[in-house]
């Protein structure tokens, strides 16, 4: 037992020692393995390919924006006569009404002589010319003053408008959506009015000028006009100006600046056959597609519909339960991103 202790103890503890000394070297100094096994996938920048099955769906092409509601342009109203401005029917401040004067120009026009009387000289006639609002709103404020000269042309007054319009921004692949315009959007302002109807909906800029387009209309006018003349009113519409654009109707009341978001419902098709967008070369009218047969893919022409910006439908072409390629052949990620399917292919 005295040999146990003093010799077989002491060794066997030694030897444990050794061996966990051993374990921790190799642990950390001793990876004989060159590099770790690898998985078999090489990252090479494209897109695998798979195979999409043909089937039936519903597409619903609806379109939601975010914008902002803005108060429309103001508009000038300018002289339409050479002459003195004579008269203001309107205080700064005051309401316009569509039609209402707003300022009155004096003119001295030459007349040729009538008459038996051929030697008879020429006299110039006082004439006096009303410039008529073409646009609802307030003046905000006349660039001229009593009996500054004018010429034809010269801006006078600026009316504010009091319409509205909504406002978005969209993509320009997504205009491809909107081939067969709606005429309204749907318009939702959180913390708002209810949800309303927003007509005249438009893309891009508007053919319609809004800066000159105001109250430019002159009526002649025989005598001097009465002083106690004047009016008010509310109402009239404004130009627009954006992306894309609706008009606000004049009973919903609204604020600039306001933040809304526009849906837009550009078309529904249920029970059609429907292809992801990414197995489409071209989205308007027509495109192709790579329909894989006994392991081989094959293009194909076929005829487009609506697409909601995932799947598209196929009008023509295919049947359902035919396998095509997912994705189209050398598409990059960038595209499946970014314009993949613009134009015809």
């Amino acid at each position: 037992m005295r040999v146990f202790r003093k010799v077989v103890l002491p060794v066997a503890w030694v030897a444990i020692f050794a061996t966990i000394a051993v374990s921790l070297a190799v642990m950390a100094f001793g990876n004989d393995d060159p590099e770790p096994p690898r998985s078999g996938l090489t990252p090479t920048g494209k897109i695998p390919v798979s195979n999409a099955g043909v089937s039936r769906g519903t597409i619903e092409n609806t379109l939601t924006l975010r914008g902002t509601i803005e108060v429309d342009a103001p508009v000038t109203a300018k002289a339409d006569h050479d002459g003195v401005v004579n008269y203001f029917f309107l205080p700064v401040g005051a309401k316009v009404k569509v039609g209402e004067p707003i300022f009155q120009v004096k003119s001295e026009e030459t007349e040729a002589p009538t008459g038996d009387d051929e030697e008879g000289e020429a006299k110039p006639q006082v004439r006096y010319h009303n410039v008529l609002a073409t646009k609802a709103g307030r003046i905000a404020s006349y660039a001229k003053e009593l009996e500054d000269p004018v010429t034809k042309g010269d801006a006078v007054a600026t009316v504010r408008l009091d319409t509205y319009r909504a406002t978005g921004s969209i993509k320009p692949v997504d205009q491809y959506r909107l081939l067969h315009m709606p005429r309204s959007a749907r318009v939702t302002i959180t913390g708002g009015p209810k949800p309303f109807t927003c007509g005249e909906l438009t893309i891009g800029d508007p053919a319609a000028s809004t800066t000159d387009s105001g109250a430019n209309a002159g009526a002649d006018v025989e005598g001097q006009i009465d002083p106690g003349e004047t009016g008010g009113g509310e109402g009239g519409e404004g130009g627009a100006g954006a992306s894309i654009t609706c008009r606000v109707p004049e009973d919903v009341r609204v604020f600039d600046g306001l933040a809304m978001t526009m849906s837009i419902n550009a078309g529904r098709a249920e029970d059609v056959l429907v292809v992801p967008i990414t197995a489409v070369r071209g989205l308007v009218g027509t495109g192709t597609v790579w329909v894989v047969a006994n392991g081989e893919p094959t293009p194909r022409r076929v005829r487009l519909g609506l697409s909601d910006g995932q799947n598209v439908e196929i009008r023509k072409g295919l049947k359902e339960g035919e396998e095509i390629l997912e994705f189209v052949p050398g598409a990059s990620p960038e595209d499946l991103n970014g314009d993949l399917g613009q134009g015809n292919g």
